[in-house]
């Protein structure tokens, strides 16, 4: 472009590499949702029926990086029995559908964390 006897050049190269992006994407969603399970297990505990504490203890929050799933867990033999009797009674503390209804609950946030992750890491 020529404009009052100055020769203006302009030039922009964009190069992305997909394979980096998505590499940079990938270990973010793995921290976000290893930030998720971490809050919806710290959300879940006031609900987890308790006698003893030891369902409670139980709890743990992991990310299966192969698949990107946050998984919750509690490791008890009686877990899943004291999650899905919807007639049990928990006079101390707790409720049935504990973390079912967690998970309701915190749906937003856990999409908002890992969210924000994915956009740090991007720089966005």
């Amino acid at each position: 472009m020529t404009q009052r006897g100055i020769d203006v050049d302009v030039r922009l190269d964009l190069h992305v590499n997909p394979e980096a992006l998505e590499a940079k994407a990938r270990v973010a969603i793995e921290r976000g949702l290893q930030a998720a399970t971490e809050h919806v297990l710290t959300a879940t505990q006031p609900k987890v029926p308790w006698q003893t504490g030891d369902l409670e203890r139980s709890g743990s929050a992991v990310v299966d990086r192969s698949n990107l799933d946050g998984v919750i867990s509690f490791d008890q033999p009686y877990a899943v029995a004291q999650h899905e009797q919807l007639d049990w009674e928990h006079p101390l503390k707790g409720e049935p559908k504990y973390l079912e209804t967690t998970l309701y609950e915190e749906a937003e946030v856990v999409r908002a964390m890992v969210a924000k992750a994915v956009r740090k890491a991007l720089g966005g």
